[in-house]
């Protein structure tokens, strides 16, 4: 029988899809945003349309996972993918605050189904020795286009205005769609046989037995805190620049500081990757993160600021590859996608609840406890990955 990874299309391509999907997904949060405030919808309105984008995905992603498992990654790419293309062109054509909310669904869904499948896609390809690099270089990707989409939607935006915006999103959806037809031939169209053995043995159970696995349960808490820990950035960061009096381009720039960070550390992953294990770059990544959330509610000039943005987005940069890998090697046999699929439920929900329950917290008691309360789940949750050592085969050169 032919390995997989000699018949699927070569990981440059892959992530090429990975990216055009992710520069609509990405992108078109900024531009609905800036629509729905210019169609002078309500603060209350624009969290509702921001939490479309994760809700359902927080509700589905397991299922899916389990699907992906069963039938393989090519059809739930093709329908994400689809879903996406719709999600884009449904306010270029309808404009309007009702197709803004459907957008937003199918978009969330879409790049949900596109991200598992493809996630697990990239693991079963790889090696032990190659898994690490190439979910690196997904990870990479990601950054890419994470900045690409918001800077170019912005010019669009100036000067052409919000229809030409989305039918630009729907031009790069439409390219990972057609990227997908061609490759469609070398797509797996079947799941691994281990996994349809596992339903008819009935050694899949309910999923959140993966819990019951002690490596997968260390990984699941430190990607929920490290997940936490990236969107309270965002979120707190423009407060906390107003509140010690940064201008709006010094706060874009403690928040490029960030990104550039997150960039840089991925592109030195193959070198950390032979020094450091997983667990311990985790590890690393937690502490430092802790210390950074402790550092920052003392911090009122902008170096300083900036200084502290680029060091936690190495930290959290950095974990991101190593979460995906020990995932994608400690799942039981024929459950990696489940695995990943509880994951993204699991990072949507963080996308849902912590914006509110910040909002809330910051309204009643301040910043300083929120900063301080990450710290300390930074720091409880690289206590609790201590045990975790397992080293894996190192990545080649």
């Amino acid at each position: 029988m032919t390995p997989l990874h000699a018949t699927v299309p070569p990981i440059s391509c892959l992530i090429a899809l990975t990216v055009c999907n992710h520069v609509a997904f990405n992108a078109s949060r900024v531009v609905v945003s800036l629509f729905a405030l210019s169609l002078k919808a309500s603060t209350v309105t624009l969290g509702i349309l921001m939490s479309l984008y994760a809700l359902l995905p927080m509700l589905l992603a397991i299922h899916a996972g389990k699907r992906i498992d069963e039938i393989g990654p090519r059809k739930p790419m093709t329908a994400g993918s689809l879903m996406v293309v719709a999600g884009t062109l449904l306010p270029a054509v309808w404009p309007g605050i009702t197709a803004l909310y459907l957008s937003c669904a199918l978009i969330g869904i879409g790049f949900m189904l596109v991200q598992v499948a493809m996630q697990l896609l990239i693991g079963q390809i790889s090696t032990d020795g190659t898994r690490l690099r190439n979910y690196t270089l997904q990870a990479l990707g990601f950054s890419f286009s994470g900045t690409l989409g918001p800077v170019m939607m912005g010019y669009v935006i100036e000067r052409a205005g919000y229809r030409p915006a989305f039918f630009v999103l729907v031009a790069v959806a439409a390219a990972g769609l057609a990227g997908l037809y061609f490759m469609r031939g070398r797509l797996p169209a079947y799941g691994g046989r281990a996994a349809r053995g596992a339903i008819v043995d009935g050694t899949r159970n309910s999923t959140l037995g993966l819990l019951a696995h002690p490596e997968l349960r260390a990984v699941f808490i430190a990607s929920a805190v490290l997940s936490a820990a990236w969107d309270l950035h965002a979120f707190l960061i423009p407060i906390q620049g107003t509140r010690v009096g940064l201008s709006p381009s010094s706060v874009g720039w403690v928040l490029g500081a960030f990104a550039i960070a997150t960039f840089a550390i991925r592109v030195a992953m193959p070198l950390v990757s032979r020094r450091l294990s997983e667990w311990k770059v985790i590890r690393v990544a937690l502490l430092v993160g802790a210390v950074a959330y402790l550092l920052y509610p003392f911090a009122a000039e902008f170096w300083l600021m900036c200084c502290l943005a680029f060091v936690l987005g190495l930290a959290l940069g950095s974990a991101q590859p190593n979460v995906m890998n020990i995932l994608h090697t400690a799942s039981p046999t024929g459950r990696a996608g489940e695995a990943l699929g509880l994951r993204s439920a699991v990072l949507n929900t963080s996308q849902v609840v912590w914006p509110l329950t910040f909002g809330v917290v910051g309204t009643a008691l301040g910043m300083l406890p929120i900063f301080l309360s990450m710290a300390g789940a930074m720091g409880v949750a690289g206590y609790y990955s201590r045990g975790q050592a397992r080293k894996l085969p190192q990545p080649p050169a």
